[in-house]
């Protein structure tokens, strides 16, 4: 069996040697797809650019030290740290449609321009500059295609729709001129002024940048260096130097552009709600002073630190306690109150309130998934199955913050409850100390929380502020965009490879479709007879 098949494999290559001609003929065929592929294939070059993605930093406790607030804020664990950078979820925000929608409409490329029978789109080298207003630009949804003849005196213009099958031939003597298709309404005008003396045609085609954007979800790539790393590599692949360099630059500084933006938006909301607690504090405040002043006119209290020290030394530590657990509750208690409120809903629970959270807490986690949901809300729709996914997580955290407020709520009324038995008790022995020492010391304790309350929010309201005027981008360039030496086509080998290919395919390909007709001929033949 072996050596019939050996027999019937020298047997065919024995038959095709003899058509050595064909194959000779095939190959020198080759040459021609070879050379055209070479020649008129656009030169296309490698562009990559490297960021390095920063992660948010807030002032800490230690860079402020504000006084009591510092301690307090210690105390309760309250404090900014800094945030942590999903390398991938960064990457889909660079590489999604609206990002690059934005570096389009920034370069013009939704706009391109070619002369008559070229390959080539120009790039900041055309004659003319078609343009629109920026609602038309944003919302335009349909591809219009504008053929263009330019002689001295007289342009003529031919403009059609795709979608709406509009047709329009418009005549002008000069530019600029308005150009009206359906509901949409250009301005044709000369890019330079040399333009209008000479005589040309020009294709243009206006597209919807969505469509443009599309087209380069897969052109352009975005990926990490290592999984350890916060280090992108950002690449693709174009005929123009000067639009290569271009497009990945001004994507990176939509990019930052955009993260600018939406930081700024949450530090406006955490400066709002941070003002409205400071008003409220600032006209308790006021009202304890004055009641405190009139305390201390009606009985008289001039010396009182000498007052004071007389029992201070005693209840010191006991004070402390109290004042502690009185602040704890009122933060707990403007907590409960900003989430339960209606309108904060969706909204993240601002990092000065998370009580005894932690980094990895409940409200933490919460505030993470309020984020997520709000990230995939603002690159998709509502009705995206992943955004509802994420919905739902959030509104089963949501009871879990409820829960946790309530939790720290009963624990911290039973241990202001237990501080002020004791409390109780002491003052019950301290029979000697005088009844207006007391209520003095009521006074200036209601006083010291809410000065306490007060420099807290202070330091977040400064915290805030430097974060307003904090200029960082948040992917910093490393390398910016540059064209790698070795182009990345046409390729020679491709060309080798295509003539290897057809140098075999055609040959044996005319050789077996002869031999079939022959052979079908013959069958046919012989059924006649």
């Amino acid at each position: 069996m072996e050596d019939k098949e050996t027999i019937s494999l020298k047997s065919i290559l024995v038959k095709y040697l003899r058509r050595w001609k064909l194959f000779l003929f095939a190959f020198l065929f080759s040459f021609i797809p070879a050379i055209l592929y070479l020649t008129f294939y656009p030169r296309t070059y490698d562009f990559v650019a490297s960021v390095l993605l920063q992660d948010d930093k807030e002032s800490g406790i230690a860079s402020l030290g504000l006084g009591e607030a510092a301690g307090l804020m210690k105390s309760f664990g309250i404090g900014s740290s800094g945030g942590s950078v999903n390398v991938d979820d960064e990457i889909a925000i660079i590489k999604s449609n609206r990002m690059l929608r934005l570096m389009i409409l920034d370069l013009g490329m939704n706009v391109k321009y070619s002369k008559l029978y070229s390959f080539y789109n120009m790039y900041n080298e055309a004659p003319l500059k078609l343009t629109t207003d920026s609602l038309t630009m944003v919302n335009i949804s349909d591809r219009y295609d504008f053929k263009v003849s330019v002689n001295p005196g007289s342009i003529k213009v031919k403009a059609k729709s795709w979608l709406g099958g509009l047709r329009e031939t418009l005549t002008f003597t000069s530019l600029p001129a308005n150009i009206k298709i359906g509901p949409d309404e250009f301005i044709l005008d000369f890019d330079n002024d040399g333009a209008s003396k000479k005589s040309f045609k020009l294709n243009i085609q206006y597209l919807p940048a969505g469509w443009v954007a599309e087209s380069l979800e897969d052109g352009i790539e975005v990926e990490d260096v290592s999984s350890s790393s916060n280090v992108l590599m950002i690449t693709c692949s174009e005929h123009s130097v000067e639009r290569g360099k271009d497009m990945l630059n001004t994507l990176i500084d939509k990019y930052n552009e955009d993260m600018e933006s939406y930081k700024r938006s949450e530090d406006k909301k955490t400066m709002q709600f941070v003002d409205d607690r400071i008003s409220t504090i600032l006209a308790d405040l006021a009202t304890v002073e004055s009641e405190l002043e009139a305390y201390k006119t009606k009985n008289e209290m001039t010396l009182l630190e000498s007052d004071v020290i007389l029992y201070s030394e005693t209840i010191k530590e006991l004070q402390v306690s109290i004042i502690e657990a009185e602040s704890q509750a009122r933060i707990i208690s403007m907590l409960d109150e900003y989430v339960r409120d209606p309108e904060n809903r969706n909204s993240v629970v601002p990092p000065l309130l998370s009580v005894a959270d932690g980094e990895h807490g409940i409200i933490s986690t919460y505030n993470t998934a309020v984020i997520e949901r709000d990230k995939f809300l603002k690159n998709s729709n509502e009705k995206n199955p992943m955004f509802r996914i994420a919905d739902n997580q959030v509104n089963k955290l949501r009871d879990g913050v409820y829960v946790m407020v309530e939790n720290a709520r009963r624990s911290a009324d039973k241990t202001l409850e237990e501080l002020k038995r004791k409390e109780t008790e002491l003052f019950a022995k301290m029979k000697t100390v005088p009844k207006k020492e007391r209520e003095y010391v009521n006074y200036r304790r209601d006083q010291e929380i809410l000065q306490g309350i007060y420099l807290l929010l202070l330091q977040k309201r400064e915290e805030t502020m430097l974060s307003l005027g904090k200029q960082e981008d948040r992917a910093r360039v490393i390398e910016p965009a540059f064209v790698k030496k070795k182009p990345a086509g046409p390729r020679k080998l491709f060309a080798a490879i295509g003539m290897i290919l057809l140098t075999i395919i055609l040959p044996v390909g005319y050789i077996f479709a002869k031999e079939l007709l022959t052979s079908i001929k013959e069958e046919y033949k012989r059924t006649e007879n």
